[in-house]
């Protein structure tokens, strides 16, 4: 084994020189007073941009932000307007009321005090927090909870309107928890209330929350869909824009806790105007008396419910003004300011009779025999009859088909109501007798081998003379949803049912059968022109509107849509035969001693959905509606008037003594 190397020794340090870097030069001063300064600049830069976005950009947001934690804009609504009959009597008027709002913003951001609000307020409220659940009152519906959020996510400093109306004593205790109830609000508002409710409901209508589908062309209007009430129905939405009103405002200064410290300023509402509408609540009211017991009666003799459903209308023949406006069945308006408004609305909407429509504008029904004096003011006028011409019937006519005119099998026949026939007749007394193979004739022609030729007025003259008395168009009163009516022709029928126009389709329509549909209004309005020389005024239910202080806005003046070419000698001759028809013909039950009075009844057989509904259709007679127009007095009149009984019977029968009540009612003032 070899030795290990010997150990070196170390080496003196002394005596070797050992290399030194030299050591970095130094940083001029003026270079770091640079970076100093260039450092400083731009922080000094950032900051000025930062207060720049704070100051300008975003100055006006963060000012606006407080500004709404300290001043609040309060919108002051405005009243609504009046609406009033012709003797100043009022037919809606605004009742004060509480409502809670519910600010979304500005509810607590801590999740427990949140949830700690909402089921106070479903306590007092009687509202659900969860949809779907039942609050403490039992009652169901869309929850608070799911409400607000929803608020909050489209609108969160919108006020949502919880609950309206809200009782009193609620609202009170509300007030005073308002300091630990961060936005929750309670707001003293104008409630709409009917005072004659049914008795004009169809008339007045009611108002309610703006639909959600028509939002935006509100707001667009300047009225705010959270919390604004509109007309809905009736004159209330016909005149929204006269009843509305003007809001005011008032700004409130309020502290850390949304309490009011002090008003401001204040810019005061503007009230809706006052209308005063044609309407006589005592004509109204007597109509309606008379027309609910003839229905009851009906229904008492028939031992079930036959009917529920019957109009009358009364109006000025010399200027178009409504007196009197009654549909049946009805409705109290005051429900759709009711808590109870689902239960009963539903109720409503399932009721076959459908109390919610106007049958007086929006339903349509055929004349029957009221509508003969159109006819024969037609005939009259196209020469096709005299006051003198006498035509026969006896009692049926048989038209043979033209395609095989030798088989009887096949021939058409149509009857009069009375079966032994009214023997020859004039216009005179065939409107005084009402009867219809005369108006057979007149309408369509009578062409049979055998038998004299007769040229009837045809069916384009008819049409043409329907439309000159306003038949088929919508007669423009002020009320949403009246109807059109039905005025058929041949193009009409062969794109309907793709068949040709018959020469008994004429003598249909001739007495108001077959495929023609009428308003009550529109039969109303033309018998109007009759009586009155031959003007075609648009009916109207306003008489004036004035300010809420009464300075007169807009007068009522008569407002002329047509005139019926037809001679004033002819219009004589036909009211002569409406006088007849109440003195010695159907009509007689529509006498009031001393008054001379023109009218005509009509009964109208048909079979519509609920007539097959109810079994009404399965006899081997149809059904039929009742019918009565009038005017009184003969020779100047001052009132026209229409009752129609929804399968009444026999218009001479049930109709014309709802009419004579009626007009006794009116003479009798």
């Amino acid at each position: 084994m070899s030795e290990p190397y010997p150990p070196r020794e170390p080496e003196a340090l002394d005596s070797v020189a050992v290399f030194r870097p030299p050591p970095p030069p130094r940083p001029s001063p003026y270079l770091r007073l640079i970076l100093w300064a260039l450092f400083i600049a731009l922080a000094f830069t950032g900051l000025g941009y930062r207060l720049y976005r704070l100051q300008i950009l975003e100055g006006p947001g963060y000012q606006a932000l407080g500004e709404r934690n300290r001043l609040r804009v309060i919108p002051l609504e405005a009243p609504r307007g009046l609406l009033l009959d012709r003797q100043g009597r009022p037919l809606v008027q605004n009742d004060p009321a509480f409502r809670v709002l519910v600010i979304p913003g500005d509810l607590p951001e801590d999740p427990a005090r949140r949830e700690a609000i909402f089921h106070q307020l479903s306590q007092w409220l009687g509202i659900p927090v969860e949809s779907g659940g039942a609050s403490a009152q039992g009652q169901g519906g869309p929850g608070i909870r799911d409400r607000i959020e929803a608020a909050a996510r489209e609108a969160p400093f919108r006020p949502l309107v919880l609950k309206e109306p809200v009782d009193r004593e609620v609202a009170f205790r509300l007030m005073e928890e308002s300091s630990r109830l961060p936005g929750v609000r309670v707001e003293l508002t104008m409630q709409r209330r009917y005072p004659t409710g049914p008795l004009t409901a169809h008339v007045v209508g009611f108002v309610g929350r703006i639909p959600a589908e028509q939002a935006a062309r509100y707001q667009a209007q300047g009225y705010d869909p959270a919390v604004d009430r509109v007309g809905l129905s009736g004159l209330e939405y016909a005149l929204e824009s006269w009843l509305r009103g003007t809001k005011g405002a008032r700004y409130v200064e309020e502290d850390a806790l949304g309490r009011p410290v002090r008003v401001l300023a204040e810019i005061p509402p503007q009230a809706g105007a006052r209308i005063t509408l044609t309407l006589d609540l005592d004509l109204q009211a007597a109509a309606r008396a008379a027309l609910q017991a003839k229905l009851e009666e009906l229904n008492r003799i028939a031992g079930r419910e036959i009917t529920r459903r019957g109009v009358v209308l009364a109006m000025r023949p010399s200027t178009g003004e409504i007196l009197a406006m009654v549909s049946l069945p009805d409705y109290d308006n005051n429900l759709f300011v009711s808590p109870d408004l689902p239960q009963a609305y539903s109720r409503l909407v399932e009721d076959p009779f459908a109390p919610l429509l106007n049958h007086a504008i929006a339903s349509q029904f055929a004349p029957g025999s009221s509508f003969k004096p159109i006819v024969a003011a037609a005939a009259l006028q196209e020469g096709v009859i005299t006051p003198r011409t006498r035509l026969f019937d006896p009692g049926e006519i048989v038209i043979p088909n033209r395609y095989f005119p030798n088989d009887p099998g096949l021939a058409q026949h149509f009857f009069c109501w009375l079966r032994s026939g009214h023997g020859w007749q004039d216009v005179v007394d065939a409107l005084a007798n009402s009867c219809n193979v005369f108006f057979y004739k007149v309408a369509g022609g009578y062409d049979v081998p055998g038998e004299p030729v007769f040229e009837g007025l045809g069916i384009e003259r008819l049409v043409r003379y329907m439309h000159a008395f306003g038949l088929g168009h919508p007669t423009g009163i002020e009320l949403p949803g009246e109807a059109a009516g039905q005025v058929p022709d041949p193009e009409w029928k062969r794109k309907t049912f793709g068949e040709t126009w018959s020469t008994g389709d004429t003598y249909n329509l001739g007495i108001g059968q077959g495929y023609l549909l009428v308003t009550p209004l529109q039969l109303l309005n033309a018998v109007s022109a009759i009586a009155n020389g031959g003007t075609l005024y648009r009916p109207t239910l306003v008489h004036e509107i004035a300010g809420p202080d009464g300075t007169l806005m807009k007068a009522f003046q008569p407002e002329v849509i047509g005139r019926l070419p037809i001679a004033p000698e002819h219009l004589a001759v036909v009211r002569e035969g409406m006088v007849a028809a109440v003195e010695r013909g159907t009509a007689v039950r529509a006498q009031i001693p001393g008054i001379r009075i023109a009218g005509k009844t009509g009964t109208a057989e048909f079979c519509d959905d609920l007539a097959l509904r109810m079994g009404l259709c399965a006899g081997r007679r149809l059904p039929s509606h009742a019918w009565f127009v009038a005017f009184a007095p003969a020779e100047a009149p001052e009132i026209a008037i229409l009752v129609f009984i929804w399968n009444g019977g026999e218009g001479s029968q049930n109709a014309a003594p709802v009419a004579r009540e009626v007009l006794e009612a009116y003479f009798r003032r």
